[in-house]
């Protein structure tokens, strides 16, 4: 449902899912295989010509239907990549894919995708955070009623709730910073991670040599069979989705008929009912909520996937293929909306000072 024509747009944003999409993904194997050989011939492990050959190769000279082929056939992408990479480059085959294993690429080539796609999600915070601002800054002094419980407390400033949701976005970008210095890593390790197949530091210095040309950072020994990194960043992510979802559903609720204080600015047509001609319904609120419920419930999946058994677990392994670049994808769509409620928030200031005027008549009622 992600990738249908008709929905995408509702669950995701086109920048994220040109992060994770089928091609960006191949070229992000791609570009770790080369950085790799690049880095081994400065080491004179490989020659520089194979090294050379690798890097004029790119994702259009592959044959992705072979590669699917391969992909079930061997259950691992990674190796009908390397097949067809070792055709291309003629007599250095031999060198291609030098002491690697599966894992190093595509567990290198998730933390590049992870990193852009931390980008993304961070200047789509900045954009709402700084919204969010502007609405403090216009309305920030109106009083309106507070409620607890669901019920009328006493009134407060429109500036302390919305100033609420600003500061917890900005911890959870502040989270988000944290769980990508844990987690955005290199993998160069070899089958068991540990480097064997390298001698007198050469392994360490290609290790740290990757990681500073992708801008990865480096653990040792290694994070195969360590998946709390990735787990950290995925639940900053179920974080952000916790607090989009709140939001959300808070703005619609102060938009129902019975509260009518807070609005979407309508288009006509724009939340229009099929079948009650009169409804405007607040289409972007209820879509952050139910994108960022989803994106929040995915995250929660990825702790299933961190308790590896030995140096590697291909059960947990996998299922990181789903959980990590559809919570990306599904935190995108869900802070597209709610910065969509926020370009277009209107605030109904004469019904807001009506519940406030009736509850200090209320209150001046009740005896002391």
């Amino acid at each position: 449902m992600l990738e249908h024509s008709l929905y995408r747009d509702c669950f995701s944003s086109a920048d994220m899912r040109s992060v994770w999409s089928q091609h960006a993904t191949i070229s992000a194997w791609l570009k770790v295989e080369q950085t790799l050989a690049r880095h081994q011939a400065l080491e004179n492990l490989i020659p520089q010509e194979a090294a050379d050959a690798l890097d004029a190769i790119s994702v259009c000279n592959l044959d992705t239907e072979r590669l699917h082929e391969d992909m079930m056939h061997v259950g691992r992408p990674i190796v009908g990549l390397v097949e067809q990479l070792r055709r291309q480059v003629g007599d250095h085959a031999t060198r291609v894919h030098y002491r690697a294993t599966t894992q190093d690429i595509m567990d290198t080539a998730l933390a590049l995708q992870m990193k852009i796609g931390l980008e993304h999600i961070q200047t789509g915070l900045e954009r709402l955070t700084a919204a969010i601002g502007q609405q403090i800054d216009e309305v920030g002094d109106t009083v309106m009623m507070g409620r607890t419980n669901g019920q009328h407390a006493v009134p407060i400033r429109a500036g302390t709730k919305l100033t609420v949701w600003k500061v917890e976005l900005l911890r959870r970008a502040q989270a988000l910073e944290e769980s990508a210095a844990r987690g955005l890593n290199v993998q160069i390790g070899g089958p068991v991670g540990d480097l064997r197949g390298y001698k007198n530091g050469t392994g360490h210095r290609i290790k740290e040599g990757v990681a500073a040309t992708l801008g990865l950072n480096v653990i040792e020994p290694h994070w195969q069979n360590a998946r709390d990194g990735i787990a950290d960043i995925v639940g900053a992510l179920g974080g952000l989705c916790a607090t989009l979802c709140k939001i959300s559903h808070n703005v619609n609720l102060l938009s129902s008929s019975d509260i009518s204080e807070w609005s979407e600015v309508h288009v006509t047509g724009k939340g229009a009912s099929s079948a009650m001609a009169h409804k405007q319904n607040q289409r972007a609120s209820e879509f952050g909520e139910a994108v960022a419920r989803l994106g929040r419930q995915r995250a929660e999946q990825i702790g299933e996937f961190t308790t590896h058994q030995h140096e590697r677990s291909g059960g947990m392994w996998i299922g990181e293929w789903i959980v990590v670049p559809e919570t990306f994808l599904l935190t995108s769509g869900a802070l597209s909306w709610v910065e969509t409620i926020f370009a277009n928030l209107m605030l109904d200031t004469d019904s807001m000072a009506r519940k406030v005027s009736d509850f200090d008549h209320a209150a001046a009622a009740q005896p002391h």
